[in-house]
């Protein structure tokens, strides 16, 4: 019995319209909580494993969302929304499954494969938001669908910590598989269906050129290190994956139904703001993993950085990036809607820039780390909410769900490069590793020389914004063309 949420049947209250996104909103979490919960589990994870390999089960997820993605948003399109996410949702379900149980490194590696099929959840929300609920409400609830990222932040790090300190690191993914399964359901049931289709096949030749491009890019990425940036094997995995890329490109321009349509890819809305968002994503990324790497690391002689902290301490240290963006994505989809989506953007960025500073100062004292958090708080907040209402204002309707998918892989691939690349960073500067509990002990240099690569990325991020004309104006709920009646009755009953 979903709510009925079209202005069409007449009035909606704003009880069901809450109702929904709360239903929206706490699915879209695991999104997080796959992520963040994860990143104070890696150490107690290398141990267990004896790896120093850990980070690929970060990066991994990112890897299988971008591959996943744009197949999930034509499919989105073609069959619903809400329908695709139950899908996805369900494998993720089975590799949550697989991590919690494995004493394999490589079957984590699987488990962790099935469960990036949930990464793009939030990608596919987004548009299910801007299909079901009226648009007056929407650049609002755009904004609010980052409070579920904000309260993941809050509370994933409190229950991670408390997890895998009584429970160890498995305790996290039974955690989640009881979280999806108990909400997967509700959601069936409460959440309305998109009625927009749009009828197409899969270009699958396409897809698998995609996901060989991709995967052996990022893999090149995070082995380059290990094999020489100047071996034989990186050049020619990069350039493999460069061809096999090349070769999506002429195939998706001749395809009659291609997997990605590229005239929205070089849109002039479109892309500076997927480009933008990914270069300002790469450090937020990027300071998710070097953070408890670094207080969790006990203090060694000749290190400036390590406090020893519990997963538990860490999030306690740390606690104000979730609350101050659970507050701020709202704020940040009511700014987009006053004075515009690309200024929201902008003020992220720059705290991210503020958040490189500080986290290269390597601070051990708590309300040094506190007020890193606090602004970092104000970056994700104001990021998510930004590129929410910039997304839907460049695309049509009818590519709702590929164009916020094609969004998500970039996302995805600035993710993935930025653990991957961080990875490499700091595996080339290991100190030791400690005899009885295999944790892995990283010179400064791991930590400087990551935050400074990640702010120079997010310099060309913020160069990007400032000339980008996209978003100036006040975000309108989502792009209406004109040849979409209903779109345009929606508008005019809300």
């Amino acid at each position: 019995m979903a709510l009925d949420l079209n202005p069409a049947n007449g009035p909606v209250s704003r009880g069901r319209i809450i109702a929904v996104c709360a239903l929206i909103i706490l699915l879209s979490e695991i999104a997080t909580f796959e992520i963040l919960m994860v990143y104070p589990a890696l150490p107690g994870m290398a141990a267990h494993f004896r790896t120093l390999d850990v980070a690929q089960a970060a990066s991994v997820v990112t890897l299988a969302g971008a591959v996943v993605l744009p197949l999930a948003g034509k499919a989105a399109d073609r069959y619903g929304k809400k329908r695709i996410i139950l899908v996805m949702g369900a494998i993720f379900l089975l590799g949550s499954i697989l991590c919690a149980t494995t004493d394999v490194f490589a079957v984590l590696l699987i488990g962790r494969l099935l469960q990036g099929s949930l990464v793009g959840i939030v990608n596919i929300s987004y548009a299910l938001v801007r299909d079901v609920i009226p648009r007056s409400y929407v650049p609002i609830a755009l904004g609010s669908v980052v409070t579920g990222i904000g309260m993941g932040a809050v509370a994933g790090p409190f229950l991670a910590g408390a997890l895998i300190d009584n429970f160890g690191f498995r305790s996290v993914f039974w955690f989640m598989v009881i979280y999806v399964g108990v909400l997967l359901p509700l959601h069936a049931w409460l959440v309305p269906e998109s009625t927009v289709r749009v009828k197409s096949s899969f270009d699958i030749l396409g897809a698998i050129l995609l996901g060989a491009g991709l995967g052996i890019l990022l893999v090149a990425v995070g082995k380059g290190g290990t094999w020489g940036w100047g071996s034989t094997t990186t050049v020619g995995a990069f350039g493999l994956g460069v061809l096999l890329l090349a070769a999506f490109v002429l195939r998706e321009l001749k395809a009659k139904e291609p997997l990605i349509d590229l005239r929205v890819l070089v849109g002039r809305k479109f892309l500076p703001t997927v480009v933008a968002v990914g270069l300002v994503s790469y450090m937020m990324n990027a300071h998710s993993i070097l953070s408890p790497t670094m207080f969790e690391t006990p203090h060694i002689p000749g290190n400036t950085y390590g406090v020893g902290l519990s997963a538990l301490q860490l999030a306690l240290w740390t606690f104000p990036l979730g609350v101050v963006g659970m507050v701020v994505g709202p704020l940040g989809g009511y700014l987009s809607k006053r004075i515009g989506a690309r200024q929201v953007l902008l003020a992220s960025s720059l705290c991210f820039l503020v958040v490189m500073f500080l986290g290269s100062r390597m601070f051990t004292v708590q309300w040094q780390v506190a007020i890193t958090s606090f602004v970092a708080g104000f970056a994700v907040g104001f990021l998510h909410s930004s590129n929410a209402n910039l997304l839907q204002d460049a695309l049509p309707a009818r590519l709702g769900g590929a164009g916020n998918c094609i969004a998500g892989v970039i996302a995805m691939l600035a993710a993935s490069a930025a653990v991957t690349v961080t990875g490499a960073i700091m595996s080339g500067h290991v100190r030791m590793t400690l005899p009885q509990s295999h944790a892995v002990i990283y010179g400064d240099a791991a930590f400087t020389q990551s935050y400074l690569w990640a702010g120079v990325v997010g310099v060309v991020g913020v160069a990007i914004i400032l000339v980008m004309k996209h978003g100036r104006k006040p975000a309108q709920g989502g792009l209406v063309e004109e040849s979409d009646t209903a779109a345009r009755v929606a508008v005019a009953r809300a």
